[in-house]
């Protein structure tokens, strides 16, 4: 075992078909799966909420996130139509592994709640969801919120980043390119008006952590927790004051035409996971090794072949 062998062993399976059309053909499923699904699950919540009393900020937000339960589906049909190989490839040697998974949620909520904890007395914070009906979205709302997750650990620093690397060595592409798409698609200046930008920026700096975490261990189960509890703290226990705050037991009392102060809680986030991944890199990350993919060919690894 070398220091390369992580991402090597998780960039294997996507080395045999490799050429940028299926990759790309891969996206188009997986972006209509995801959109098909977002259509369909609006008559599907009218009948759930008669029997389960949810009111509709929450209702609204449950269904946006089991809506990604397409971006998987669509996932798993790319790689088995279009590159041939096991939807378990996609999160690398020994497929999803709980042990990791659990770690980085103990590990990254710890370190979650104990900056809530610092923060207490500086955040604007106000009631969100009163606790009983909190508790009650709960069982649904934890689900919700994983497969999200997991759907676009599984979609960006799975599926695309693999694919990337598979036919790209140098990593500004394999690992910048997903943060890249994965921070545009973020993008939202009717919501975030003119922190947009910011909001965007963001999502990229937690893509480019995610992959940077998935490539050192060479599998995407740790990410998938990381970023279960990003948010989970996000949308269930402090939550802006967005269209998805409808399940967060408190809400940060800024006013959405405050800018200046939504701009300081977004650069306190990402200071926030800086600080976290740094921690990280120092305490087990360094011991992984560099990043590198072994070799390429003709630039691309893989060549240009099927």
């Amino acid at each position: 075992m070398t220091e390369l062998a992580p991402i090597e062993a998780y960039v294997a399976p996507a080395r045999a078909r490799p050429a940028l059309w299926r990759m790309l053909a891969g996206c188009v499923v997986i972006c209509i799966a995801w959109f098909g699904a977002l259509v369909s699950v609006a008559p599907t919540l009218r009948e759930f909420a008669k029997g389960h009393q949810l009111h509709d900020p929450a209702l609204l937000t449950i269904g946006f996130l089991y809506a990604f339960g397409g971006m998987i589906a669509g996932t798993a049909l790319a790689v088995r139509l279009f590159q041939r190989r096991s939807f378990r490839s996609v999160f690398g040697p020994g497929g999803f592994r709980p042990g990791l998974f659990g770690w980085a949620v103990a590990i990254w909520g710890g370190l979650a709640l104990l900056s809530l904890a610092l923060l207490h007395d500086v955040l604007p914070l106000e009631p969100g969801v009163p606790l009983p009906q909190w508790l009650r979205h709960l069982p649904f709302a934890i689900p919700a919120v994983l497969i999200q997750c997991a759907a676009e650990e599984i979609a960006f620093r799975g599926y695309l980043m693999q694919s990337l690397a598979a036919r790209f060595r140098s990593r500004l592409i394999w690992l910048g390119l997903p943060a890249l798409v994965f921070g545009a698609l973020h993008f939202d200046p009717v919501t975030h008006g003119a922190n947009a930008w910011l909001v965007a920026a963001s999502a990229g700096l937690i893509g480019l952590v995610l992959g940077d975490i998935t490539a050192r261990l060479g599998n995407l189960s740790a990410a998938i927790g990381l970023h279960f509890v990003n948010n989970a703290v996000a949308l269930l226990l402090v939550s802006p004051p967005t269209p998805l705050g409808g399940l967060s037991l408190l809400l940060l009392d800024v006013s959405q035409t405050d800018a200046a102060g939504l701009r300081a809680l977004h650069l306190t986030d990402m200071a926030t996971t800086l600080v976290c991944y740094g921690l990280w890199l120092l305490i087990w990350g360094r011991r992984l090794g560099p990043v590198r993919l072994r070799h390429a060919g003709n630039g691309q690894a893989g060549g240009a072949g099927e």
